[in-house]
């Protein structure tokens, strides 16, 4: 029962919709060359702003660009990249802290005393085979 009823409001409906595109093609044909062309400049006229809001450059009168920084309107966008900015930011600071630290207590907890990771000729002693600890 629920399809037939929705068959016949669809067929209400169809009905109703080419009475009406009748209606306004009888009409239509009646308008005066000033109307129509009036029509044809405000179609012209949505186009181009259509077009102009898709690629989000437009060009003013006074021949200057707008809406350059289109994406700028939307703070989400901006928003989120600042804040993922700053996570990024304070990740690698922390990285580079922790290095530091790490190194530091590398060199402190060594056998050897630091002055010997800063001497160029312990490498070669120690690969030679004649320093033994």
């Amino acid at each position: 029962m629920d399809d037939t009823d929705q068959e016949l409001k669809n067929g209400k409906l169809d009905l109703q919709a080419k009475q009406i595109a009748g209606l306004l093609d009888v009409h239509a044909k009646r308008l005066s060359m000033r109307t129509l062309k009036q029509l044809e400049n405000g179609r012209e006229r949505a186009v181009k702003a259509h077009a102009q809001q898709i690629t989000g450059v437009g060009v003013n009168h006074d021949g200057t660009l707008s809406n350059i920084y289109l994406w700028a309107e939307h703070h989400r966008i901006v928003s989120t990249g600042l804040v993922l900015g700053v996570i990024i930011a304070g990740f690698v600071i922390m990285q580079s802290f922790s290095q530091k630290d790490s190194s530091d207590a590398f060199l402190l907890s060594a056998d050897l005393p630091p002055e010997a990771f800063v001497d160029r000729s312990f490498e070669p002693y120690l690969n030679n085979g004649q320093g033994k600890l």
